[in-house]
Order: structure tokens, then C-alpha cells, then sequence
């Protein structure tokens, strides 16, 4: 069954289908990822201006922001499933293919960024510099990687 014949009713005269589990939380990260990213760096920059990066105190800002991502997509997760339960739409094949779609964007930015810490460290550059930089790749390719997919979502992907 395709999703247009599953759309509910209120929807039949409208063009939008239905959104599946997998692209609200798909929107849901596309949010979180940014916010608790630039939560982060909004509490750790300002203190590079006051003191050398190698005393700035950066891991457990990383680990609440890292925690508070996970937390906050769980709940997310549960709050969005509960909002949209008369609108449940289950994935499909094309949900598959716009995760693997989106995971391979997101692979190639966190590739790339992979390489620049691994430059980072060959250098000897302090800890402060290359924790920051694995961190700011990786929510910069799981943004990214969100932002395709949603494209993919609203446009006309051809898996």
C-alpha cells in the first residue's frame, strides 16, 4: 500500500502526505543537533577570550551537550510518536533509501573532518583544539546529513 492511499482522510485533497516516524525525528535532530551545538560552543568560546585554550574547560560542557542530545531526541522521540498517534504512517522503501541517502552525506563531511583531526593531533595541537574540532564535524555532518534528508523528504527524491 502506497502512502497516498494511506493519507488520512483530511488529507485526501491535499498534495502533503503524512510524515513517517523516520522524518519527524529526522526534523526532530535537524533542531537539536544546532541548538545543543551552538548551547555548547556559546559556553566554551567566550573563555578562549579570557585564558589560553589549554586551560579552558571544555569535556564537561561536551558531555552535557552530548547527553543533553541524546536525552532530548529520546524524549523528543516519545513526545513526537504520542503528538502524531492518529497520524501514524509506517516507513517504507523510500524511508530506507532517504536514511542511507542522508548517512552518506553525513559519512563524507565526518570523513573529510576526520582527516582535519587527524592532521590536528599529527601536529601535536593541544586536546582543547582537536575535542573541539571531532565535536564541531560531527554535529556539522549529522546537521547536514538531517538537511539532506528533509530535502529528500519535500522534494522529489529518486532513490
Amino acid at each position: 500500500m502506497s502512502r497516498e492511499e494511506r493519507r488520512p482522510a483530511s488529507e485526501a485533497d491535499d498534495d502533503r502526505v503524512a510524515m513517517t516516524y523516520a522524518e519527524r525525528n529526522t526534523w526532530l535532530y535537524a533542531v537539536l543537533v544546532p541548538v545543543t551545538s551552538l548551547a555548547y560552543f556559546g559556553v566554551v568560546v567566550p573563555h578562549l577570550f579570557e585564558r589560553p585554550a589549554a586551560e579552558v574547560s571544555w569535556t564537561v560542557p561536551m558531555l552535557w551537550a552530548i547527553g543533553a542530545t541524546i536525552a532530548g531526541g529520546i524524549v523528543g522521540s516519545i513526545v513526537l510518536a504520542v503528538a502524531a498517534r492518529d497520524h501514524r504512517v509506517e516507513s517504507d522503501v523510500r524511508d530506507r533509501q532517504i536514511e542511507r541517502y542522508g548517512d552518506r552525506v553525513a559519512q563524507a563531511i565526518t570523513a573529510f573532518g576526520a582527516a582535519v583531526v587527524l592532521a590536528l593531533a599529527m601536529l601535536e595541537v593541544d586536546h582543547f583544539w582537536i575535542g573541539n574540532a571531532l565535536f564541531l564535524i560531527g554535529a556539522v555532518g549529522a546537521t547536514w546529513g538531517a538537511v539532506m534528508k528533509i530535502r529528500a523528504y519535500r522534494g522529489a527524491f529518486h532513490g
